[in-house]
């Protein structure tokens, strides 16, 4: 994969959590943020690919990891919710046109044809969940820490002062 495909995957994925940003109607500010975020994401997940250019597992879960982890890091920094960002960032993950691929081989009468596609599907959405999971339970636990560390200094300056 050469630099080229990567820049232009970033470009297709920024372009495309933008215009969810915008028709979620999320300030231009944030849509900036989210477009750089999801065009990340894409990026990697691009990258991720296997050879032949099949999706799996690990690159849908890459992919997800990183706009997961940027959008609750910015989301700290701004301030802001970070589902502002996941969700215009991950939306372009959702594998939906495999979701297709396998109700059209299940009218079809192609079961085993339908329940492979099936399997794929769910694999690649519980990664995006897991995901997601792992990114937001970090996150609380870093928030909880700080905290922790924050609250710890003021009790002991507020000693020393006695």
């Amino acid at each position: 994969m050469s630099l080229f495909d990567l820049f232009l995957a970033f470009l297709w994925g920024a372009g495309a959590a933008a215009a969810l940003s915008y028709c979620f109607n999320i300030s231009y500010y944030d849509i900036v943020w989210g477009a750089l975020i999801g065009g990340l994401g894409w990026a990697v997940y691009t990258a991720a690919l296997s050879p032949d250019g099949s999706a799996s597992v690990l690159s849908y879960f890459w992919g997800a990891l990183v706009v997961a982890f940027l959008s609750e890091i910015l989301a700290i920094i701004i301030k802001k919710p970070a589902t502002i960002y996941i969700v215009p960032g991950l939306l372009p993950f959702v594998p939906g046109g495999d979701m297709f691929k396998t109700m059209r081989a299940a009218v079809e009468g192609n079961l085993q044809e339908s329940l492979n596609i099936g399997f794929a599907t769910l694999s690649a959405a519980g990664a995006i969940a897991v995901a997601i999971a792992l990114s937001s339970s970090a996150s609380r636990i870093v928030k909880s820490l700080i905290k922790y560390l924050h609250n710890k200094r003021d009790k002991e300056s507020h000693d020393e002062r006695i």
